[in-house]
């Protein structure tokens, strides 16, 4: 790619050289000899520095800046200036700078030559300007967008990880509180207490069960009954809250369904029929 760079300036400066050897013809010796001769030296300096690139780095850096405007000033012809607009195009994309110095030297030379008309060539010389450095704006732009989308995804995953992660703790942080509350408890009636108290329940009660039932939520009443398994049959357990629309509350009802499912540390079982009591707080 280097190299490539390389020959392309070298053919660039050999039309430079061709076209400042034709603005001599017809000229007085002594401009042509003020023409020719800094043309050659250009030229020379161009094909040594293409067959030797680590040597002449003062020419690389400065040869360009320094010949081409020279020679359009010992031209001393109005076309002179056009050999100015390849290194403007040429060194814009590359060397910000240097592409800089040549517009202004360009809109210098148009306006010492052609007066305020030569303003009018201002728009043309911008365009070419900024139009050098388009492929290398959109360059870092595709890149930036590219980084833009890629830096969102990962915030939208970390964002999507994090919700999770804080669910996941607010989960754990209720099984913890439970099984305090459970440690805490002496009996069954301080554990429906402490669970009536903790979610701000209106009541809790605990019924024998003799036949299979399912969760189901009663808006008419405010109840969310829960079946459970127990050492000796099923029992349902009735969570009644202040106002149903609590009843809407998926993290509410886990946590009762939850609270519901350690009441078999408690009690094993019911007396069958009109023995068995309801328990209720």
């Amino acid at each position: 790619m280097l190299r490539d760079m390389a020959l392309i300036f070298l053919a660039l400066r050999v039309l430079v050289f061709v076209y400042f050897i034709a603005l001599s013809v017809g000229k007085p010796p002594t401009k042509q000899a003020l023409l020719i001769v800094p043309s050659v030296i250009y030229l020379l300096f161009s094909m040594y520095h293409y067959l030797y690139p680590g040597k002449l780095k003062l020419f690389k850096n400065y040869g360009d800046i320094i010949f081409v405007p020279a020679l359009a000033i010992f031209s001393g012809q109005k076309e002179g200036f056009f050999a100015l607009l390849p290194f403007i195009s040429l060194y814009s994309s590359r060397r910000v700078f240097y592409g800089m110095l040549f517009l202004w030297f360009t809109v210098g030379f148009s306006f010492y030559h052609y007066g305020k008309l030569g303003l009018s060539l201002l728009p043309f010389l911008i365009a070419l300007y900024i139009s050098s450095l388009h492929p290398d704006l959109v360059d870092a732009l595709r890149k930036e967008r590219f980084y833009v989308r890629n830096l969102r995804k990962a915030y939208s995953k970390i964002t999507a990880d994090y919700s999770k992660l804080e669910k996941e703790m607010v989960i754990l942080r209720a099984q913890a509180e439970l099984l305090d509350t459970l440690q805490e408890s002496q009996s069954l009636e301080d554990y429906l207490k402490a669970i009536k108290e903790r979610f701000s329940l209106k009541a809790i009660s605990i019924t024998p069960l003799y036949e299979h039932s399912s969760k189901e939520i009663d808006f008419s009443n405010g109840g969310f009954h829960v079946p459970i398994r127990l050492e000796k049959g099923e029992a349902r357990v009735s969570f009644y809250v202040n106002n149903p629309m609590e009843l809407y509350d998926q993290e509410l009802l886990k946590n009762l369904e939850k609270a519901s499912k350690f009441i078999s540390l408690y009690i094993e079982g019911f007396e069958e029929g009109r023995k068995a009591k309801v328990i209720a707080v």
